[in-house]
């Protein structure tokens, strides 16, 4: 199998070189850029079908199977000196990475002891703040998107953009965590079916 799969590989690289030594010679270029498309969308179909991997054809696993009946996930929110809640921007976590930091805290946020959470919470939250301060000033800054703009690559998944509405004037002081689970198909009739868990707080001293 590894065999056919190197087989598999050189073909696209020669295939890919094949169409951009003829696109440059304008002869036969159309070819040799439709037979590397098309391998390409074969290939790329073949691994997804078999779902065995053909590198850089990949199956996709960290996103394929069912999704669980009901769901739980993650949720911070920020708090204000009166304990008022208010959604947090993931662009605000910049320069961490929103997905990769829920997937840490998933992983590894509960294996730590009080006050190393605490400690992580503060930094957290100094990030955040730090964010919003300098949103309600008029200077947002887009970590992950400061070179190329509106051309960077989007994120992996699309979140909501609470502070393009309204950035929140109050001082964040603290964060909660919780845990808010709901049924797929119930929530797509109706967004208010969610149950939340409180799970962990910090309140800066």
């Amino acid at each position: 199998m590894g065999l056919v799969k190197a087989l598999l590989f050189f073909g696209f690289v020669a295939l890919g070189l094949l169409a951009a030594f003829s696109s440059r010679n304008r002869e036969g270029s159309s070819y040799a850029v439709n037979a590397f498309l098309v391998y390409s969308i074969v290939l790329g179909l073949g691994a997804g079908l078999s779902q065995h991997e053909v590198w850089p054809f990949s199956t996709w696993p960290l996103v394929a199977g069912t999704v669980s009946k009901p769901v739980t996930h993650p949720r911070f929110v920020a708090i204000d000196s009166a304990g008022r809640e208010y959604q947090i921007d993931f662009r605000a976590w910049e320069p961490l990475e929103f997905d990769e930091l829920m997937a840490w805290e998933g992983l590894s946020f509960f294996r730590l002891d009080t006050a190393s959470r605490d400690r992580v919470a503060a930094y957290l939250l100094s990030i955040i703040e730090r964010a919003r301060e300098r949103w309600a000033a008029g200077s947002q800054v887009d970590y992950f998107r400061r070179y190329l703009g509106p051309l960077s690559a989007p994120l992996f998944l699309g979140h909501p953009s609470y502070w393009d509405i309204a950035v929140p004037a109050q001082t964040f002081v603290g964060l909660r965590l919780y845990d808010e689970t709901w049924d797929v198909e119930e929530r797509s009739r109706d967004p208010s079916k969610v149950s939340r868990k409180l799970v962990y707080e910090y309140r800066r001293p």
